[in-house]
């Protein structure tokens, strides 16, 4: 436990300062730009973000979960042969991405209902996918337990892009300027996890990675590899459906103003978010240590942690409740709208908060498939609601979506969690 908080503390620290700097760079330009303008600088992002989403198999999670035992045994070669795999897929993934980005940029047009000029800058944009090949290395990070460079690549992103928007905002410089900014921001921080994580492998595998490789390791990994592989992929598309598809959509029902409006409230929902995402990332080592070890903590840690969890972000949600209005005020009056919405959000992070660490357990025991068909549920849930409400509601019908698939997941992960024994 003590391990699990030290991580903790570490890695929340750097997502906590790069939220900051996110929020702030999001304010910035929200006040540079019109309403509608900053509404497009968030759609093209958006895009980028659901086609990488949509191919992202989030391999650290396969480097985790089976690089650890292998590892920990002192199983060198497996080891090796385990991450060549990963980075295969890595590199794979990320050019088909970016492929099907350009590709795609007159579909998204169409939908989004952008002019001429905004597909071009969505195909051009999307070349920032090439960069996004770093799953392998951000695993090799987790499982030296590296999460003071996790903590420093956080906030690396956001940091710069929070200085060049800045400089972009005193210029009054045009939209194309912070379109730009975005973008490269988003690269290099992706960058850096690449480089740092092949660092690191140096320091402790003095056999070159590659040696002795042979195509045929891709037909024989790990036991379990490749369903493991693709139940985080499908997990990957229902984590992503929330929280970029949604904002497409609040685009193409609403418009590009109201979407805007949308990804702010969301921004500033990360205060909760990211703890989620944190806790889940920092338990599921330890978590699977400990299922090994078959200590008892696969269990009551989990528990515990949601606990707490869930009562920090009630705070959270009370305190937006009275100063909701103010903050969005100070960005523009006609950003206040999004007050609401900005609450119902903090509260479903709240639920999703709870359930990082029963997520985890479940990872832990070799449950992702069942962690999966609940998503499935719950985004259904989601999706259902948001079609009904938005139409209707407006802002606040993504926020009633959010909170009720949210409450869905917690209650079918606790259960799935409490009735599980460690072997199961």
């Amino acid at each position: 436990m003590n391990r699990i908080l030290r991580n903790f503390g570490v890695v929340i620290r750097g997502r906590g300062i790069a939220g900051v700097f996110s929020v702030l760079a999001t304010g910035l330009m929200a006040n540079a730009l019109s309403p509608t303008e900053f509404g497009l600088v968030i759609l093209l992002h958006t895009y980028v973000m659901v086609v990488r989403g949509a191919l992202n198999f989030r391999t650290f999670e396969a480097v985790v979960r089976f690089g650890i035992p292998l590892n920990d045994s002192g199983n060198e070669k497996g080891f090796r042969s385990l991450l060549r795999s990963t980075i295969l897929i890595d590199v794979v993934s990320a050019l088909l991405a970016t492929i099907v980005g350009v590709a795609a940029a007159p579909l998204a047009g169409y939908f989004l209902h952008w002019d001429a000029e905004m597909v071009y800058w969505a195909a051009l944009y999307s070349l920032i996918m090439m960069s996004t090949a770093n799953g392998t290395p951000n695993g090799i990070l987790r499982v030296y337990d590296r999460f003071d460079a996790l903590g420093v690549q956080f906030t690396i992103a956001p940091a710069l892009r929070f200085g060049m928007v800045a400089v972009a905002w005193a210029m009054e410089a045009p939209m194309t300027v912070f379109m730009i900014v975005w973008g490269s921001a988003f690269a290099i921080g992706h960058l850096y996890m690449l480089v740092r994580g092949l660092i690191e492998l140096r320091a402790h595998v003095v056999t070159p990675l590659w040696s002795g490789f042979r195509w045929n390791e891709l037909k024989k990994p790990e036991v379990g590899f490749w369903n493991f592989v693709g139940v985080v992929y499908w997990q990957t598309g229902i984590d992503l459906l929330p929280k970029h598809v949604s904002v497409l959509l609040a685009g193409n029902l609403l418009g590009p103003a109201a979407a805007g409006l949308f990804r702010l409230a969301r921004e500033f929902s990360t205060v909760l978010t990211q703890p989620a995402v944190t806790l889940r990332e920092v338990l599921f080592p330890d978590l699977t240590r400990s299922f090994h070890a078959d200590d008892g903590g696969i269990h009551s840690i989990p528990f515990k942690t949601a606990v707490i969890a869930g009562l920090a972000g009630l705070v959270i949600v009370l305190f937006s409740v009275i100063a909701g209005d103010p903050m969005l005020g100070i960005i523009g009056p006609e950003y206040i709208p999004a007050a609401p919405l900005l609450t119902m959000l903090l509260l479903a992070a709240t639920f999703d908060l709870s359930c990082a660490s029963l997520r985890a357990a479940a990872y832990a025991m070799g449950r992702a498939s069942t962690i999966l068909k609940i998503h499935v549920a719950g985004i259904i849930t989601y999706l259902a609601l948001f079609f009904l409400l938005t139409p209707f509601t407006g802002l606040t019908g993504p926020g009633w979506a959010a909170i009720i698939a949210s409450l869905l997941a917690l209650g079918l992960t606790a259960r799935l969690v409490a009735g599980m024994s460690p072997k199961a």
